[in-house]
């Protein structure tokens, strides 16, 4: 069986490096046959001529579009054409037998190819698409989301299979649109977000090239840090995070702050001068993916704070997949995703709150440098199912059940 991998996301992108080549690449080890189709942003050709080697090698045919970010909504829409132009062409032209959509997106397509085509095809669901364009969207597009979100339940009708990244949106997407299904939820298969812990392994750092990062950030050895990793943004609740920030000050008086981010450098710096924390203690810098494991291992503890709402309900941050194998423990609010039973002092010595009060914070910060300081629990080692190699044996049992079906 060929299987067809949509994507608009790019493997140029980051997103691409870390959740879509990793997996392709593994299911390829396995013995599937996989054609990529993804749109890629202009002036990535170092990065798409290095994994054009790599699928090469792994016998993995890989199909570009130009993504165009410009005009501000044309340019996706004609990307989004161009992918399906693509993915007919591949269809008709090669013995396809299923279509593997990443994201609500690609899945658009997927149904529609399926509609005409009679492909089989797996919706990759990811997260609320619509709901989220709905939440933070402009009032301008709210009709086109609208018109997404009434798609939403034809298009899991139609799902030969469902992967979510929380059983969270899988319990809600049943409960929605398959009620009446006996059997709905074995159509479904939960798989968080992964990361390579081959790539995310302490062990395996530089300790000179640690002590070099940890010179150029200006911190001493065994200084308290709290980390911020990915981009920021307005899912992301920054000024939440630098109120936990001011709490680990009060508890360790030589905290400092550090984002590695490669944006919001100015709203860090805004909200910073809003709330009266002296810049002094706030590191920020960006990373390639090959420099981030060396920065979270000088973090004492992470922030995970994520904007809670209906759109969040499949959420699965990868940043708590390479935080945890770099055992690092994070402080997460509730109503995002499965935080809610993945977080836990006695697995992974972290901390869930359920508001942003000073006392909470403060609590929370508290009981996880308390673990910190007292070597708590094997985080990485507790966290398997985070891990690279089960996220891609997950995804080979859904292509045999594809496959079978």
């Amino acid at each position: 069986m060929t299987v067809l991998y949509i994507t608009q996301n790019g493997i140029a992108d980051h997103i691409g490096q870390s959740q879509v080549a990793p997996y392709i690449l593994g299911l390829a080890a396995m013995g599937h046959s996989v054609h990529l189709l993804s749109a890629e942003k202009a002036g990535r050709d170092e990065t798409i001529a290095r994994y054009q080697a790599l699928f090469d090698a792994a016998g993995i045919a890989w199909t570009r579009v130009p993504y165009h970010l410009t005009p501000k909504v044309l340019g996706p829409m004609w990307t989004q054409w161009q992918l399906e132009r693509a993915a007919r062409a591949i269809v008709r032209s090669k013995p396809i037998s299923a279509l593997h959509c990443r994201s609500f997106p690609a899945a658009m397509i997927g149904y529609r190819i399926k509609r005409t085509l009679g492909v089989k095809y797996l919706f990759d669901f990811r997260d609320f698409y619509a709901d989220g364009g709905l939440a933070k969207g402009s009032p301008l597009l709210r009709p086109l989301y609208w018109r997404m979100k009434r798609m939403e339940g034809p298009m899991i009708r139609a799902a030969d299979r469902i992967v979510c990244l929380t059983g969270r949106a899988r319990d809600l997407l049943v409960d929605w649109y398959l009620g009446n299904e006996h059997d709905a939820r074995e159509r479904f298969t939960v798989i968080p977000c992964c990361a390579d812990f081959r790539h995310f392994d302490r062990t395996a750092l530089d300790p000179a090239a640690l002590a070099a990062a940890r010179k150029r950030l200006g911190l001493g050895e065994g200084q308290s840090v709290l980390l911020y990793l990915g981009s920021l943004g307005p899912d992301y609740l920054l000024p939440e995070m630098l109120r936990l920030f001011e709490q680990l000050c009060v508890l360790r008086s030589d905290a400092r702050f550090l984002f590695v981010s490669n944006n919001g450098r100015e709203l860090v710096e805004a909200e910073c001068a809003r709330q009266g924390i002296d810049p002094a203690r706030i590191l920020f810098t960006s990373a390639e993916r090959d420099e981030v494991p060396g920065l979270i291992a000088l973090a004492t503890l992470s922030v995970v704070f994520i904007r809670a709402d209906l759109s969040k309900a499949g959420c699965s941050p990868t940043k708590l997949a390479e935080l945890f194998a770099m055992d690092v423990p994070v402080v997460a609010n509730c109503g995002v995703g499965d935080l809610d039973t993945i977080i836990s002092p006695q697995r992974n010595g972290s901390a869930l709150v359920a508001d942003f009060a000073p006392q909470t914070l403060r609590e929370a910060l508290a009981k996880v440098l308390e673990l910190r300081d007292k070597d708590g629990p094997a985080i990485r080692a507790n966290s398997a199912e985070f891990d690279l190699p089960a996220g891609v044996a997950a995804y080979a049992r859904v292509y045999r059940e594809l496959e079978g079906n």
